[in-house]
C-alpha cells in the first residue's frame, strides 16, 4: 500500500477502510500558553512539527466558555483556570442568559485561533476545535469546578427545584454554540471535539435524565458541525461507567472515551456495539505521565490487537489536567503503533 497522507488515513479508519498504518493522536492540556492565542499556536505547530500526529486536538483552555458569559477566572501556568466568581447562583438566573456573537470576545478568540492554524497547516493535517456540552457549561456557569466532588451539584439541585430555567439556559448556551461550531468549521477545523465532561456518565445521571437535559442539546451542537461542512467530529465521553449505548447513537465520527477504566467497555467490546471509530486505548492517568516505555509500548499493542488496527486512532482516552507524558513516553506510543502497523497491516 502506498504511503497516505496524514487526512487521507485518519479519513480512511473513520470509513473502516483499510489503512498503510494505523492513525495516532496524543492531546493534553499545557496551562501555560492556553491564554495567549499566540503561545498556543506555536506549541501547537511545534507539537506537530516534533511528533507528527494524525490528527489536531486543538487544546483551548477550559474556561473560555464561561467567561463568555462573565465568570472570572485566575490562570495558574501549571494548574491551569481557577474559578474566582460564577454567574449562576440560583436556577433562576438562567432566564437572564442570553444569546452571544461567537465571533465576538473569548468565543471569537477561539474561532481565529482556528482559522490561523488552518493557515498554518495548510490542509496537511486535520484538526478538530474543543467544545463543551451545554450542560457541561451550565454546570461550570453554576460554580461546578472540574473534578470537584461537588462539581455536579448545583446542576442536580436546579434540575428538581427549576428545570424550566435550567432549560431556557441550555437553549441560550446551545444557540451560540450552535453558531460557535459553524464559524469553527467555516474558519478551516475539520469538525469538534465534543464532550460531555462529568455528565455523560451513570454516576451522575440517569439515562432518562441525560435525555431530557442533555441529548436534544448534544444532537443540536452536533448536527450543526456536520451542517457546516465538519466531516471528522468526535464525541469524547468523559470519565467512567459512561453511557456508551445511548450516546454511541450521537450524529459524530468517532467516539473517544477511557477504553482503559474497567468501569467502561473495552475497545474490543466498544468496537462490537459501534460502526462508529474508536479513539482512545491508552492511560493518560498513570500509564502515560508515569510509566516506562515499554509500558506504554505493551498498552499501545494491546489496544491494537483489541481493534485489528481496525476503524481506530491509537491516544489517550481523555486529558490529564496535571501532567503530561514524557517525550519518551510519546515515542514508544507512536514507535510501537509503526511496529505493530508494519507487522500486522503490510
Amino acid at each position: 500500500m502506498h504511503e497516505m497522507t496524514k487526512r487521507e488515513r485518519v479519513e480512511a479508519a473513520i470509513k473502516g477502510e483499510s489503512v498503510d498504518r494505523v492513525p495516532i493522536c496524543y492531546y493534553n492540556h499545557r496551562h501555560d500558553v492556553e491564554s495567549s492565542p499566540d503561545a498556543l499556536l506555536e506549541h501547537i505547530l511545534h507539537q506537530n512539527q516534533l511528533y507528527g500526529w494524525d490528527l489536531i486536538k486543538v487544546m483551548l483552555r477550559a474556561s473560555y466558555y464561561m467567561e463568555a458569559w462573565g465568570c472570572t477566572y485566575a490562570f495558574d501556568p501549571a494548574q491551569g483556570p481557577k474559578l474566582r466568581d460564577y454567574v449562576i447562583k440560583k436556577a433562576e438566573e438562567y432566564n437572564n442568559l442570553t444569546k452571544l456573537d461567537p465571533a465576538k470576545g473569548p468565543f471569537g478568540e477561539q474561532v481565529a485561533t482556528a482559522r490561523r492554524l488552518g493557515e498554518a497547516l495548510r490542509g496537511s493535517v486535520p484538526y478538530i476545535q474543543s467544545v463543551f456540552s451545554p450542560l457541561s457549561i451550565a454546570g461550570r456557569l453554576a460554580g461546578g469546578n472540574f473534578g470537584a466532588e461537588d462539581e455536579t451539584a448545583a446542576i442536580r439541585s436546579f434540575m428538581e427545584s427549576n428545570p424550566d430555567a435550567l432549560h431556557h439556559g441550555l437553549n441560550i448556551i446551545t444557540q451560540t454554540l450552535v453558531d460557535y461550531v459553524r464559524l469553527c468549521v467555516q474558519a478551516g477545523a475539520d469538525g469538534i471535539f465534543y464532550t460531555t465532561t462529568a455528565y455523560g456518565s451513570f454516576d451522575v445521571m440517569t439515562e432518562d435524565e441525560y435525555r431530557e437535559f442533555s441529548l436534544p442539546y448534544d444532537i443540536a451542537v452536533l448536527e450543526a458541525a456536520n451542517d457546516a461542512g465538519g466531516s471528522i467530529n468526535a464525541l469524547h465521553i468523559c470519565r467512567e461507567n459512561i453511557m456508551f449505548d445511548l450516546l454511541e447513537g450521537c450524529p459524530v465520527q468517532i467516539i473517544n472515551y477511557e477504553a482503559t477504566s474497567a468501569r467502561n467497555p473495552t475497545l474490543k467490546a466498544a468496537a462490537q456495539k459501534t460502526a462508529k471509530a474508536l479513539w482512545g486505548g491508552m492511560d493518560q492517568s498513570q500509564i502515560l505521565p508515569l510509566g516506562n516505555s515499554e509500558m506504554v509500548a505493551e498498552q499501545a499493542r494491546h489496544a491494537l490487537d483489541q481493534t485489528q488496527g481496525k476503524r481506530f486512532i491509537l491516544g489517550p482516552g481523555c486529558t490529564n489536567v496535571n501532567q503530561t507524558a514524557p517525550h519518551e513516553n510519546l515515542m514508544a506510543m507512536k514507535n510501537a503503533t509503526l511496529e505493530w502497523s508494519k507487522s500486522r497491516l503490510t
